[in-house]
């Protein structure tokens, strides 16, 4: 039998970001530069994360990711965030666990665009020559402290990055009710890099995972990107497998 979370959001709605609808227009975010680490983690330590309406990963894993977006309808931005490696039928998507902001109009704006739990704090993202290093801090205490080592060059089609879900309160069909939102960017790459994944500080409670053990590396890339966050077009039933929970609320991304 395929395995399902354990997680039902429906439980504690207050705790989710709240969408006042679900037609956001879409941003568009030029030359991202963006470092994303892939570690494993054991499959125990991920219990009751994961939204019943989704399949775990096998072997589990996460993402830890750190952008820097210098252009945005919000001015330049910083964005961490923490996904969790899982599966919305045969699709591979990350499960948004936590996130932080480098600014307060940033943090408002994603979570009321899009369902993306975030919080403003301090996030920073260097470029030295043998690495690219990531820090987080919410409250003056580090909460990630990360980097991509010995980056080399492969090529744009080389890298796969995996679609979004978030758990968020969101009107529909005249109720507001707990969702899963897809979100799906688009990348145009410029330029790609892959390298040694490093974590030197996690905590995982301030990432809402109190749970969660990092163990071994997986990958780590770091590219520039044209990238964006797109209309919501599916959002899906918390608690139904999404082959009978989906639902499609606009065709394409054609009108973008």
């Amino acid at each position: 039998m395929p395995l399902y979370g354990t997680l039902d959001i429906t439980q504690s709605p207050a705790r989710l970001p709240t969408l006042p609808n679900l037609d956001t227009e879409a941003w568009a975010l030029p030359k991202a530069e963006m470092m994303q680490l892939l570690m494993e983690v054991p499959r125990s330590s991920t219990e009751g994360l994961l939204p019943k309406a989704m399949h775990p990963a096998l072997p589990s894993y996460v993402i830890l990711a750190v952008t820097r977006y210098s252009d945005s309808p919000v001015g330049p931005f910083n964005l961490a965030v923490l996904r969790l490696g899982s599966r919305a039928g045969a699709h591979p998507r990350g499960f948004l666990l936590g996130a932080v902001a480098s600014t307060d109009a940033a943090a408002l704006e994603l979570r009321a665009r899009w369902g993306i739990p975030v919080e403003a704090g301090e996030v920073r993202y260097v470029r030295r020559h043998d690495r690219v290093m990531g820090t987080v801090k919410k409250d003056g205490r580090t909460i990630l402290d990360c980097a991509l080592v010995d980056p080399q060059p492969v090529a744009g089609s080389d890298v796969q990055y995996i679609n979004w879900v978030t758990a968020a309160n969101a009107p529909l069909d005249g109720t507001t009710q707990p969702l899963l939102i897809q979100v799906d960017p688009k990348y145009t790459f410029y330029k790609a890099e892959r390298g040694k994944p490093v974590v030197n500080t996690f905590d995982p409670a301030a990432w809402n995972a109190p749970t969660l053990e990092l163990s071994n590396a997986i990958v780590g890339t770091c590219c520039t990107v044209d990238t964006d966050l797109p209309r919501i077009r599916f959002v899906m039933d918390p608690l139904k497998p999404v082959f009978q929970g989906t639902r499609r609320i606009r065709e394409s991304r054609a009108d973008e």
